[in-house]
C-alpha cells in the first residue's frame, strides 16, 4: 500500500559534529552581542542542537558549558561517566559526587570574571536557583541570544525540514485514497502514522477528527466513527533527524453541507491571504491579521471567535517553537524563519476545518515546503 514512500526520505543527512561546531560559533557570536560569559543548558532540544547530545532528565543534573569563547563542556554525575563518555566523545567532562554540588563544580570550572551566565528557557527552577547559589556573578535569561540563532535555520536544516513535510504531505495524499466512511478515528490515525513511517519519518504522531469532533482544534476523548459525506481533519507529523513536519489538511467524504464547503473555501482564502505577506520585515502579528481578516470578512466574526488559536508557531527540532504568528506581536520575520501558517474555522456541533502548511522566509520572499492545497475536490494540490 505504501510502496511509492519507499525512500523518500534517503539522501538527506543527519547533523554531523561540523554541524554542531557550527551551532556552537554561532551561538558564542549571539552572546557576545548579548553580554553573556557562558551559557547553561540542560537536556533539551538546545543542548541537542549544539552538541548531538540527547540525555533524560532527572534529579541530577547533566549541564552543557558554553563559554563565549573556547570549546564547550560538560557536568555529569559520577556515577554516570561511563554512559557519559560513550555518549559525549572526547568532550571535556567534568563528574560530581552525590554528596557534592553540580553547581559549584560547574562554578569552578567557568573561566574567571564576572561576566553574566545565560541560562535557557527550558531550564528547570531548581537548577536555576542553585546555579544563582553558587555563582559570585548574575544568572540570567538566556533565550534571546538561543533563539536568536535556533530561529535561523541553516541550509542544511532546512533540508530536513523540507523533505520531511514533503514526507508527511505525500504520506496523507495516499491515506485519503483508502480512507472511507464508517472507520474510526483510531484506524485513520493508524493509517497516518504507517504512511510516514514507510517514507523514512520516525516519532509520528497524528490527530485525525471526523465531522463535529474537529469543532474541537485538538480533539475530544471519543473515538468518533467518519460518517458518509462528512469533513475529515488529520493533523500529523514526524521527524527526520529530528526535525520535525506539522500538516493539516481536511477534506470531504463524500459530498459536505454547503456550510462546511462554504468554510473550507473561506480558510484555504485565509491561508493565502497570510502566505502573500510572509517575507523578510514583516511582522508576525501583520501576518496573523492578514488571515484573520478574510474570516471576519467571510461572517464567522474577528478576533478568536472562529479562528480560536494563533496563525501560527515556529518549528525545527521542536513541533512548536519560536517564533509565533499571533496577534499584534511585532517581531519582524527575518531569512531562515520556518513556522506553520494554519488558518481554521471551528463550528461546535457541525464541523471544523484546519489546513496547514510549514512556510520558511528566504531573503525574497517565502518558501513552501511540498504542494499547497488547490481546492475541496483537489485538497492535496492541483
Amino acid at each position: 500500500m505504501w510502496a511509492p514512500l519507499h525512500g523518500f526520505c534517503d539522501g538527506i543527512a543527519a547533523p554531523d559534529a561540523a554541524e554542531y561546531a557550527t551551532h556552537v560559533a554561532r551561538l558564542q557570536t549571539a552572546m557576545a552581542e548579548h553580554d553573556l560569559s557562558a551559557v547553561v543548558v540542560e537536556p533539551s532540544p538546545t543542548m541537542t542542537w549544539l552538541s548531538g547530545v540527547r540525555w533524560g532528565r532527572s534529579e541530577r543534573p547533566f549541564l552543557l558549558v558554553v563559554p563565549q569563547q573556547g570549546e564547550p563542556w560538560f557536568v555529569a554525575p559520577a556515577f554516570e561517566e561511563g554512559t557519559a563518555r560513550q555518549r559525549l566523545g572526547d568532550a571535556t567532562l567534568h563528574t560530581w559526587q552525590e554528596h557534592d554540588s553540580p553547581f559549584a563544580l560547574l562554578a569552578k570550572h567557568l573561566p574567571r570574571g564576572s561576566g553574566r551566565v545565560g541560562v535557557d528557557g527550558e531550564m528547570r527552577t531548581f537548577i536555576v536557583a542553585g546555579l544563582r547559589a553558587a555563582m559570585k556573578r548574575p544568572v540570567v535569561d538566556g533565550r534571546a541570544a538561543i533563539d536568536a540563532v535556533r530561529m535561523s535555520k541553516s541550509d542544511a536544516e532546512l533540508s530536513r525540514l523540507r523533505r520531511a513535510n514533503e514526507a508527511t504531505k505525500a504520506a496523507l495524499a495516499l491515506v485519503a485514497n483508502v480512507v472511507e466512511p464508517g472507520m474510526p478515528q483510531s484506524e485513520v490515525a493508524a493509517l497516518a502514522r504507517a504512511a510516514q513511517q514507510a517514507a523514512g519519518l520516525a516519532d509520528v504522531w497524528v490527530l485525525a477528527l471526523a465531522g463535529e469532533a474537529a469543532a474541537y482544534p485538538h480533539g475530544t476523548e471519543h473515538d468518533r466513527v467518519l460518517g458518509s459525506n462528512e469533513l475529515l481533519l488529520v493533523d500529523t507529523g514526524g521527524a527526520l533527524h529530528g526535525y520535525r513536519s506539522d500538516i493539516t489538511r481536511t477534506w470531504a467524504v463524500g459530498t459536505p453541507t454547503d456550510a462546511a464547503a462554504r468554510a473550507w473555501e473561506t480558510v484555504a482564502a485565509a491561508q493565502r491571504a497570510g502566505l502573500a505577506v510572509m517575507k523578510p520585515g514583516v511582522t508576525a502579528g501583520a501576518v496573523d491579521a492578514a488571515a484573520r481578516a478574510v474570516i471576519e470578512s467571510g461572517g464567522y466574526g474577528g478576533g478568536y471567535d472562529a479562528l480560536t488559536h494563533r496563525l501560527g508557531h515556529g518549528i525545527g527540532l521542536q513541533v512548536h517553537e519560536p517564533p509565533y504568528l499571533v496577534p499584534h506581536d511585532a517581531r519582524a520575520l527575518t531569512p531562515g524563519m520556518t513556522m506553520s501558517n494554519e488558518p481554521g474555522i471551528y463550528k461546535r456541533g457541525e464541523f471544523g476545518v484546519r489546513i496547514e502548511d510549514i512556510v520558511a522566509i528566504t531573503p525574497s520572499g517565502h518558501e513552501v515546503f511540498g504542494p499547497l492545497v488547490g481546492s475541496l475536490d483537489a485538497p492535496f494540490g492541483g
